[in-house]
């Protein structure tokens, strides 16, 4: 009995405050009423012959039924320049706004029985009104005029008030909140991507993979620290705000505990990332394995010929920018490594063709004046078939192509068992689904 009086107090209060009062009913938004212990804290009411708002920070505002020229609720709105959103308005007997309550508010029910029991005109709700613009004629010499939907503008009265239904310091929690969730999903993010950028250059294009993957599962990973972190500051402010009003330590497991429906949610979101990792595997495993294994051949069957029948001659590695334009007009440039060497007087230029994955480099701060002398072999028959010597010397095998094709084997043989996990994992969802609906039914119908 002890312990439910922790967790029963703002509840009854909650109850004693809503419960239909016929001399004074209540009103309250449809969102943010209440606090962070669950106190409602924003409502108007009918009392002593007029309305009275209640707000944040104990905030109460009185408005006799002599001063009620309106009361209206408002989609959009303006007072000034900005157009604001959803509000209930009071009005003088000037149509001038006494009071603002920002929020959705029912019109035709709560608001309305308020209004009829505090002596007050019945409420009415404005989206919008339409203005005039100027006319003109049409092709076919048809007179046509236009109508432009803006928000209405009205004045503040003399002793305008602004009711608060945000708590103070709302702006702060919320950038605080912002900045909790950038360093959660940043720093999982971040230890995610460190796999790759630590693996070698020759474990091949696999290393995209793993970097995707991981920068995946740290954003994942991310999500949760940062709900399990504001639950746990929530839960914690809660427990110290009870515990400073009972002048004694609350029961901790009456506030901090695990929520079970939020732990289902995340078991769908880990069957939803099954699913989404299957056109991954299936680029990154037959795919990547497919066309590195395309390309060795290509590489092998290049360094073979010019290993038997080609010509060595001295040349350079040079940069040859290519050129491109889009659709609005702006150029890309684009860096082209380029050997360049002489054939019996004439000079002949071949893009390098990238034997073995990767091109030769240029030189990275100064790409467009490179010049690297290199030994370069030929096709004597057809000198735009080149490469540099040492790109053919040893295996086009070497490094990041068998890397590739071996990570694409693995992983396209890794594909169908992938599949099925996910497929079981649906299919078990699923039946946890409807045995629990059957078993909401059987109670019932018990």
């Amino acid at each position: 009995m002890h312990e439910a009086h922790w967790g029963s107090r703002a509840w009854q209060k909650n109850l004693d405050e809503t419960t239909f009062n016929p001399e004074h009913p209540q009103a309250f938004p449809a969102a943010r009423a209440t606090d962070l212990m669950g106190r409602i804290r924003v409502r108007i009411s009918a009392e002593n012959d007029g309305l009275v708002a209640y707000g944040f920070g104990g905030q109460r505002i009185a408005i006799h039924s002599s001063e009620i020229g309106a009361v209206r609720t408002a989609s959009a709105y303006r007072t000034g320049g900005p157009t604001r959103s959803q509000a209930l308005l009071v009005f003088d007997k000037a149509d001038r706004i006494l009071l603002r309550a920002a929020g959705l508010w029912e019109t035709y029910g709560e608001v309305a029985r308020v209004c009829r029991v505090a002596k007050a005109p019945a409420p009415t709700h404005v989206s919008s009104t339409y203005v005039r613009t100027a006319s003109g004629r049409s092709r076919s010499g048809r007179t046509r005029t236009r109508r432009v939907q803006q928000a209405p503008r009205y004045q503040k009265a003399h002793g305008y008030r602004r009711l608060r239904t945000r708590p103070r310091g709302a702006t702060l929690r919320l950038l605080a909140v912002l900045a909790l969730f950038i360093v959660a999903i940043a720093i999982p993010i971040f230890i995610g991507l460190l796999p790759a950028l630590f693996l070698p250059d020759w474990i091949g294009k696999v290393r995209v993979l793993i970097g995707v993957v991981g920068a995946a599962v740290g954003f994942a990973a991310g999500l949760w620290l940062f709900a399990a972190v504001t639950h746990f500051i929530v839960d914690g402010l809660r427990w110290a705000i009870a515990s400073i009003q009972a002048a004694g330590f609350a029961p901790p497991d009456r506030f901090f505990r695990w929520r079970g429906s939020e732990s289902d949610k995340w078991s769908g979101f880990l069957t939803l990332g099954l699913f989404l990792m299957v056109p991954l595997l299936v680029i990154w495993g037959p795919g990547l394995a497919l066309v590195s294994g395309i390309h060795g051949v290509t590489d092998s069957n290049l360094a073979g010929d010019l290993r038997a029948n080609g010509v060595q001659t001295q040349g350079a590695l040079i940069d040859v920018p290519s050129y491109s334009t889009d659709s609005n007009g702006d150029t890309t440039v684009t860096d082209v490594p380029t050997l360049s060497f002489r054939v019996t007087g004439q000079t002949w230029q071949d893009t390098d063709p990238s034997i073995g994955g990767r091109p030769l480099p240029l030189d990275a701060g100064d790409p467009d004046g490179t010049d690297v002398p290199l030994t370069i072999v030929y096709d004597p028959d057809n000198p735009n078939t080149a490469a540099a010597l040492q790109q053919i010397t040893g295996s086009v095998w070497h490094g990041a192509p068998t890397a590739n094709v071996i990570s694409g084997t693995l992983l396209t043989a890794v594909l169908p068992f992938w599949i099925w996990w996910a497929l079981a994992r649906a299919r078990r969802r699923k039946f946890l689904r409807n045995a629990d609906l059957l078993e909401g039914i059987t109670t019932a119908e018990g």
